[in-house]
């Protein structure tokens, strides 16, 4: 049987189950209901087909090899009769993948020979991650407290019921002060309650006897230098951690074990890269593992932190493990508590006079810290340990270092560099320009700079040790440190590149320019400038380079080779943060590179390299959000004295809690966590589930454990809802609805913004004065596939209108899908189309003038045969959109044709050529005859994106521009392609 790639997607669903049943020993039962859906396109499936999968897949089991049919059916028989498929049409499918860690043969392929090339083609590393029988699931680990028996009876012991662990749980986690815990539960209203507890001591006592978690302990650490204080190393086994986050239910659906090689179909031609186990490391690490290891990667952060402001000085320098096997999106999220706090590192204040002695005794005392905290962990990347996974089965792991994630400064610490150095190539600072990279930095190379230097000199002999050193360049292994986004990308633009830009600008030239952008929803606008912009964050970093390439483009001191060598450098950036890294972008990173190399020295020619006093300087440093909610949190909640303590006392606490409330929720819904195959016999009495996200179903926790509380918007579904009769009594036309290729979800307000405006009025107000004239012509011309924005309109008498009333709205929230994802819904845009401030209800509140109106900028889709983002620009316009209403019929009228949908005034912009410095895209409004912008009605469905247009300034900008009126007062345009991500892979894709 050969693939049908042609075929619809219900009969392409059937193929794959008819393919199960004949070749089961090859790739077997692998369909899975999600699988499917997740694998289908940005359509969504019909119930039948999802019906139909899911009474399959219960029927034969997952991941299991094929069976008969415990009714002698044949699948088509089996399939047919679990769903109704008649008159059914669905988009293209493409090859489903099996989510299942089930080894393949090294270097051949998923797929049976004769299938076509269809869709993304997984090839599994043979014989990797297998189990070993039974292990300790969750709930097991939990019960082995010492209270176990009093638990029996009480399941909340030591508290009395579920409603006192919920009120201490509760408190525990709060960041209320014991002070103020200690007045709340002086209440005579508490008091009545007859909790358990009735003091903050008295609760955390009670919350000591739950069962733990990864215990913190703390040694005295003797220097070999005298210090002015005592040091303590408070730290925990970095296996326990890495058990207690694996054996965690929470991770099973977020968790793999095998590495895998991705191509984006059968042929191999392009490869994907996607997790860390879809990659080159990942693969040969495994390679070295005996049969049937797990390869689980160690994931390493560490970050000095200030605890104290103003006053104190004090500062905790902690270390944080995680998995690089738990998916990046889930690991990523602070809310799932994905990183664990190993260790706190001393920080000492040496008695020694010398600065550079003090610094080197830091940096020994730090490298001294580590080797001891990971000692485990190297014993176990080299033999491995048996561990449990979330299913509760058991499997030998081997956990090498695989990223090490710090800030430049750190890097070099951690490698051991001396001078300006490369920390993750031999490469000195005069050779930072090259263009090619330099030799890795490896531990032999390392070892034997050690060696060498010790047959010559005592290595506690500091001052000498430390100019000999600093000669060679001293480093340590570094392949575990990868570029990190926030701190190598974001901080070098922002501390390099941006301060390249300001210098060949000029100060006041940018700062005018930037603050006559145009303002967006969800983006900083930067009124002031950007030259004097103090204590920024990475999102103001980001923003920055959303508009910098856009702003520079024509300015006095920036020549064409300064703008592509800038632009190559921002298209580096964006590239590398696209969510699949295929050859495809790995080839255009490469160009990206080759063409800053080939355009620096316009850079240099310009002088904007140095700045008033030389050499510019790195900036402080941005950490990440994990260390705060780690460590200066639980810090901020004490009482300002040893701090180290009571920040692991604090987390002890809190892992406690959320463990206790996961079990408790677990028993109570009378689930347990365990694979299909280790399941005893059914007892009535429990149920067995092995998804977190059934899990998460069943249970009633106190405190959200599977995320953040917060659920974001999808207008998808809401439209979906809608149109399925769900909702009544909802207002015609409904208020969300979706665009006819199911790639764009719109939402509107509820209520109109006024009153009924008759055409001529809203005209007006809008200074719309073909308002009436584009009406007669939409409904003349009731628009198909193709869309007409602009161009000879038909002669139409008096411009006559079945009706009078128009209704009119003025933003609406604009929603669409990744474009590396179909089914990850993005975050709703808001695109304004209001009318001139100075004829409503007075000025803003923020101060501004909108007096021509307050119009965004969108893409328009033209052509119903291209579907954005995958044809960029290709069947799109750019417009800027001027009104949002719907018509009012006559009453006792039907609507008239055309008129029963949300219809949209835009005004069109016209492509002129593209920027070969920069690669963008210019514009100029599209004008009639007679000199009038060129605007027309088309029905709101066809909007697609909100963009940024930035007006050509020229050598200087226009002093009499605005942030109001640079869209209405200029006449030539920049379309910045870094606007956001997904506008930046649609254009650089098509």
């Amino acid at each position: 049987m050969r693939w049908n790639s042609k075929a619809s997607l219900n009969e392409q669903v059937l193929q794959v189950f008819i393919l199960s049943d004949r070749f089961g020993a090859q790739i077997g039962w692998n369909i899975d209901l999600r699988s499917i859906l997740l694998r289908a396109g940005h359509r969504a499936l019909h119930p039948a087909i999802l019906r139909a999968a899911k009474t399959l897949t219960e029927r034969y089991g997952l991941g299991a090899t094929s069976q008969p049919s415990p009714r002698g059916l044949s699948p088509e028989q089996e399939f047919s009769e679990a769903g109704d498929f008649d008159h059914l049409d669905f988009s293209q499918c493409i090859h489903p993948e099996s989510d299942v860690d089930q080894p393949v043969e090294s270097g051949s392929d998923t797929a049976h020979p004769d299938t076509a090339p269809s869709g993304p083609e997984y090839q599994y590393f043979k014989g990797a991650a297998l189990t070993h029988g039974r292990g300790e699931t969750f709930i097991e680990t939990m019960c082995r407290d010492k209270f176990r028996k009093e638990r029996e009876t009480n399941l909340y012991y030591p508290f009395c019921s579920g409603g006192d662990w919920e009120y201490g749980s509760f408190l525990s986690l709060s960041s209320m002060s014991q002070s103020s815990i200690d007045g709340l539960l002086g209440l005579e209203l508490t008091a009545k309650m007859n909790l358990s507890f009735r003091t903050t001591k008295e609760l955390r006592n009670r919350i000591k006897m739950l069962p733990k978690g990864p215990e913190w302990k703390a040694i005295p650490w003797a220097t070999t230098y005298p210090t002015k204080k005592p040091l303590t190393l408070y730290y925990c086994d970095p296996l326990e951690c890495l058990q207690f986050l694996l054996s965690n239910p929470l991770i099973q659906d977020h968790v793999h074990f095998t590495p895998f090689r991705l191509w984006s179909n059968s042929e191999k031609l392009m490869r994907i890269y996607t997790e860390w186990l879809s990659g080159d490391v990942a693969w040969e690490i495994q390679e070295q593992l005996p049969p049937g290891a797990t390869l689980l990667g160690t994931i390493i952060s560490t970050d000095k932190r200030q605890l104290t402001t103003m006053t104190g000085n004090r500062s905790a320098y902690p270390m944080l493990i995680s998995l690089a096997d738990l998916d990046m999106d889930f690991r990523m999220k602070a809310a799932h508590y994905a990183s664990l706090l190993l260790a706190l590192i001393p920080i000492a204040k040496f008695r020694e006079k010398d600065a550079k002695v003090r610094g080197v005794l830091a940096n020994r005392l730090f490298h001294a810290v580590l080797d001891f905290v990971l000692a485990p962990l190297k014993k176990c990347a080299e033999i491995g340990m048996m561990m449990s996974d979330p299913l509760g089965w058991r499997r030998w792991c081997f956990m090498p270092l695989v990223g090490y994630i710090v800030d430049t400064s750190e890097s070099a610490l951690i490698a051991g560099v001396a001078g300006k150095q490369s920390s993750v190539t031999i490469a000195s600072y005069k050779e930072f320009g090259d263009p090619f990279r330099h030799p890795p930095r490896t531990a032999n190379h390392t070892i034997k700079q050690l060696m060498k230097l010790e047959e010559t000199m005592d290595p506690w002999d500091l001052p000498t040790y430390i100019k000999s050193a600093k000669a060679l360049g001293l480093n340590e292994p570094s392949n575990f440190l990868t570029p990190e986004i926030l701190h190598h990308w974001l901080k070098m633009f922002h501390d390099h590149v941006v301060k390249w830009c300001i210098e060949a600008v000029g100060t006041a030239e940018i700062d005018f320019r930037f603050g006559v952008l145009r303002p967006h929803s969800g983006m900083c606008h930067f009124r002031e400038g950007i030259s004097k912009a103090k204590q920024t964050t990475g999102r103001d970093h980001r923003d920055i380079m959303c508009y910098l390439v856009a702003v520079i483009a024509g300015a006095k001191g920036v020549t064409k080779g300064f703008l592509a060598a800038i632009a190559s450098l921002v298209n580096f950036f964006y590239h590398g943060q696209a969510p699949v890294i295929t050859d495809d972008v790995l080839s255009k990173m490469d160009h990206s590179l080759e063409k800053f190399h080939a355009h620096k020295q316009a850079i240099l020619d310009a002088g904007a390299q140095r700045g008033k006093k030389g050499v510019i300087e790195n900036c402080a440093d941005v950490t990440e959000h994990a260390h705060i909610t780690l460590v200066k949190d639980p810090a901020a909640n004490s009482n300002r004295q040893e701090y180290e303590a009571q920040i692991c006392r604090h987390l002890d606490r809190r892992d406690k809690c959320r463990q206790f409330e996961l079990a408790t929720a677990m028993e109570a819904a009378g689930v347990e966590f365990l694979a299909p195959e280790l399941r005893p016999d059914e007892d009535g009495l429990t149920s067995f589930i092995d998804e977190t996200y059934d899990l998460l179903d069943e249970i009633d926790p106190v405190t959200e454990l599977g995320g953040t509380g917060r659920v974001a918007v999808n207008y998808f579904t809401h439209s979906a809802l809608l149109a399925e009769g769900k909702f009544p009594n909802a207002p015609l036309p409904y208020r969300t609805f979706t665009a006819s290729d199911n790639t764009t979800a719109f939402h509107l307000n509820c209520h109109p913004a006024g009153r009924q405006m008759d055409v001529e009025t809203a005209g007006t107000r809008f200074r719309v004065p073909d308002l009436r004239a584009a009406l007669a012509t939409y409904l003349h011309r009731q628009t198909g596939l193709t869309l007409a924005i602009g161009g000879k309109r038909p002669s139409l008498r008096n411009h006559f209108l079945p009706f009078e009333k128009i209704e009119i709205w003025k933003n609406i929230h604009i929603q669409s899908r990744s474009f590396h994802d179909a089914n990850k819904i993005l975050v709703p845009e808001t695109v304004n189309a209001a009318p001139p401030s100075d004829m409503v209800d007075g000025a803003p509140s923020d101060g501004s003038n909108w007096k021509v109106g307050r119009a965004d900028a969108v893409i328009v889709n033209t052509d119903a045969q291209y579907e954005w983002p995958r044809s960029g620009l290709n069947g799109h316009a750019v417009c800027q959109l001027r009104m949002i209403f719907r018509v009012v019929p006559r009453r006792g009228r039907l609507p008239p044709l055309g008129t029963s949908r949300f219809l949209a005034y835009v005004q069109r912009f016209d492509i002129t050529g593209t920027d070969p410095a920069s690669g963008m895209y210019m514009l100029r409004w599209g004008r009639r005859a007679d000199n009038s912008i060129m605007g027309d009605i088309i029905p709101l469905d066809r909007l697609r994106a909100p963009v940024e247009l930035t007006p050509r300034f020229g050598k200087v900008a226009d002093p009499r521009l605005s942030k109001e009126t640079s869209l209405d007062f200029c006449d030539e345009f920049w379309l910045s392609k870094w606007y956001n991500k997904e506008l930046f892979f649609g254009l650089s894709h098509s």
